[in-house]
């Protein structure tokens, strides 16, 4: 697992957390995993017994061009951002930040010769990804995934949770509170919300320890999925909640992205068609906890037959034509 200067284990951020998640699917499937600076690739990776190296678009940034030539020598795979034609008039139009890196990122990328480049944005979105192909890699959909080594599958009860109607991991600012403010102001006075900075509306938890997170999941009556706006627009970069949320037993509706029914299928995850849906299903939820319990169930059982950070290092072997020894 290689990490730029900006990795710090210690803050459960959404790209923390991903790549903790990854490093612990391959060591569920036998494979143990170090974790190693861009700067020192020169000095850890010839010493290491057939690596395979997992890193994202962004890492290249710190990349210099001795250990680009020691990465050259391994099999990598890079998770890449978004790469389409007239993006940025797109971009504009659509009053949406930049999501794709500047070009000599890209180049770099390009020039390491990866084994193929990868996106946690469902098959179906790939037009927004189409110049990687076009630049002749290959590239696949690898969603993120539940970490079943962080998250238990029967989180015990916090008897802090007995009483959380609607509850919200996650941080507010600026641009994912469009979508915020669409979907949960409305619930004010019944949402709880635990994260960074405080929120102005809901009860606020203050930071929430992971290892409790997945007790709130399975105590609320609701777990809302709400995603920035871009990912509702273009069917993007769906982010990793709804599978810790599943994975916790618990009850969750998405916000409009019809992208999730390539992972789930309709009696195993609510993804409403529109907004007013999405309030349906919140209120009936509400009113009637045994509307949620069959989805709890069966989206549980979805995540750990197919959805959980093993089954993603799975497919890289597959991908890589390499066998568990």
């Amino acid at each position: 697992m290689i990490v730029s200067p900006e990795f710090d284990q210690s803050i459960p951020n959404a790209s923390t957390t991903a790549r903790l998640g990854w490093c612990h699917g391959f060591e569920e499937l036998g494979i143990p995993f170090y974790i190693t600076s861009i700067t020192e690739l020169d000095k850890c990776l010839p010493l290491l017994h057939q690596p395979v190296c997992w890193l994202t678009e962004a890492d290249y940034r710190y990349l210099t061009t001795k250990n680009m030539r020691v990465l050259k020598r391994f099999p990598h795979i890079v998770w890449v951002n978004s790469w389409f034609s007239k993006e940025e008039r797109y971009y504009k139009l659509n009053a949406i930040p930049r999501l794709s890196s500047p070009g000599w990122v890209r180049k770099r990328v390009l020039e390491s010769e990866p084994s193929f480049v990868f996106t946690i944005s469902p098959v179906r979105s790939f037009e927004f990804y189409d110049q990687w192909t076009n630049q002749g890699l290959q590239l696949y959909s690898l969603p993120l995934a539940w970490d079943n080594t962080t998250y238990p599958d029967n989180p015990s009860i916090d008897p802090e949770f007995m009483n959380v109607e609607i509850a919200f991991v996650g941080g507010y600012w600026k641009y994912k509170a469009k979508q915020l403010d669409r979907y949960l102001k409305p619930y004010a006075a019944r949402l709880t919300v635990f994260g960074y900075s405080r929120w102005p509306y809901g009860n606020y938890g203050g930071l929430l320890s992971i290892l409790r997170e997945g007790s709130l999941y399975r105590q609320a009556k609701v777990s809302p999925v709400i995603n920035e706006p871009h990912v509702a627009m273009m069917g993007i970069d769906q982010n990793e909640r709804v599978f810790k949320v599943l994975g916790s037993g618990g009850f969750a509706v998405t916000d409009v992205v019809e992208g999730y029914r390539e992972w789930f299928s309709e009696d195993e995850l609510i993804v409403p068609k529109d907004i007013n849906q999405f309030h349906d299903m919140i209120n009936l939820a509400i009113d009637n906890p045994e509307f949620s319990s069959g989805y709890r169930k069966r989206g549980q059982k979805a995540v750990l037959e197919r959805h959980k950070y093993s089954h993603r290092a799975r497919r890289v072997l597959e991908i890589l034509n390499l066998k568990l020894e």
